[in-house]
């Protein structure tokens, strides 16, 4: 059966909203844990989803196999920090444990790039736990580069 990828129905938003709050949560450093509960990280992780869906052609994308979802990607248009210039932002993939190495991410980042172009973006910019090798593995064989890392210091 083939995978297709659209836009996230408004039946499909329960689904993505908890997908993307247990990986918010995942991505809460260590040392901010005993500050916060994972509820709290998942009203936030939603509000956030919302914020950016809001956006001007910023999109879910949602990859499906016999209409069952297998994966999503959220994809936001935001100016560039130092050039005001379009940049399309990966700012959540989640492809389901079943549909791993099965390609549903090349078909989720290809689709979302195609939409950045189609809004004038001539860059993505993808965010990637460095705990994630194949997240990793991912974006570099797909052609990304890194641009700059970020460093936390726990005080």
């Amino acid at each position: 059966m083939a995978v297709q990828v659209g836009f996230m129905t408004p039946a499909e938003w329960p689904w993505v909203a908890s997908r993307a709050a247990a990986t918010a949560w995942a991505h809460v450093d260590p040392a901010l844990k005993a500050w916060v509960s994972p509820q709290a990280v998942a009203a936030r992780a939603q509000q956030s989803l919302r914020a950016l869906l809001s956006r001007p052609g910023s999109a879910a994308l949602v990859a499906r196999e016999g209409g069952a979802a297998a994966g999503y990607l959220v994809v936001a248009l935001v100016p560039d920090e130092l050039t005001g210039l379009p940049t399309g932002l990966f700012y959540d993939i989640f492809v389901e444990p079943a549909h791993r190495g099965s390609g549903v991410s090349h078909l989720l980042t290809a689709a979302g790039e195609a939409h950045c172009r189609a809004h004038g973006a001539r860059l993505v910019r993808r965010y990637v736990d460095p705990g994630n090798a194949p997240s990793l593995r991912h974006a570099l064989r797909d052609g990304c580069r890194v641009d700059r890392l970020s460093l936390v210091k726990p005080l």
